[in-house]
This record gives structure tokens, C-alpha cells and sequence, in this order.
């Protein structure tokens, strides 16, 4: 048997609207949450990146959202998985191990009250 401790668990990415996306660009000023770089909407390429992973247990939220460069993002992400790699070996590192057990080869008669020898079948 295997008992683990609490793993972090993985946010559900939900899919992410137009409107949502336009709303979290303009509620961040349009500055990458990274670099703190302005960001032009239309000429660079940008993306919502979460402020906290949600392989971290981040929320999927519009407050852990914010708007980033692709490069920056790309950057960011890199050591994000770093991160949530060395919790899982963490976890794994902490899981507790018990050995399974063994079917009891003798049954307990309770009348009696001891073990019986197990009967040969032919």
C-alpha cells in the first residue's frame, strides 16, 4: 500500500475568451508581467501567462493572470517545470511505503480458539 503526501494538484486549464483575454490585457495596463515592458496588442506576440503555475496549484483566476511577451513567457515556463518536476520527486521522495500482506494461509477457528491446519484438497 502506498499513502503519499498532499501533492499539489494540478489546476483544470479552462478555455480562455477573447473578451477575457482583451479584459486581463487592459486590467495589467498592457505591461508585461515579466520584464515590465509595455507591450504593443497588436505588433508583438503576447500571451496570459499565470503568476502562479497551475501545476503549483495556481488558480485559474483573472487575479493570477497577467499579460507577458511569448520570449518572456517561454523563459518563465522553463523554470516553472523545473519547479513542479522537484515537487513531484518531492512527493514521491516523501510517499510512505507498507508492505502488502499476506492472505492468512491458516484460518482462526473461534470456537476452538487456535489456528486450524489448512485441509488438502485432492
Amino acid at each position: 500500500m502506498i499513502r503519499a503526501v498532499a501533492e499539489p494538484k494540478a489546476t483544470p486549464r479552462g478555455r480562455m475568451s477573447e473578451k477575457r483575454r482583451q479584459h486581463i490585457f487592459t486590467e495589467n495596463f498592457g505591461v508585461c508581467c515579466l520584464c515590465n515592458v509595455k507591450i504593443d496588442r497588436r505588433g508583438e506576440r503576447w500571451i496570459v501567462e499565470h503568476k502562479i503555475p497551475l501545476g503549483l496549484s495556481g488558480k485559474d483566476t483573472n487575479p493570477n493572470c497577467a499579460p507577458a511577451h511569448y520570449e518572456c513567457a517561454q523563459e518563465k515556463t522553463k523554470g516553472d517545470m523545473q519547479l513542479i518536476n522537484k515537487a513531484k520527486r518531492a512527493n514521491a521522495a516523501a510517499t510512505v511505503r507498507t508492505p502488502e500482506r499476506k492472505a492468512a494461509e491458516k484460518k482462526y477457528d473461534w470456537k476452538l480458539r487456535r489456528y486450524l491446519k489448512p485441509s488438502v484438497q485432492i
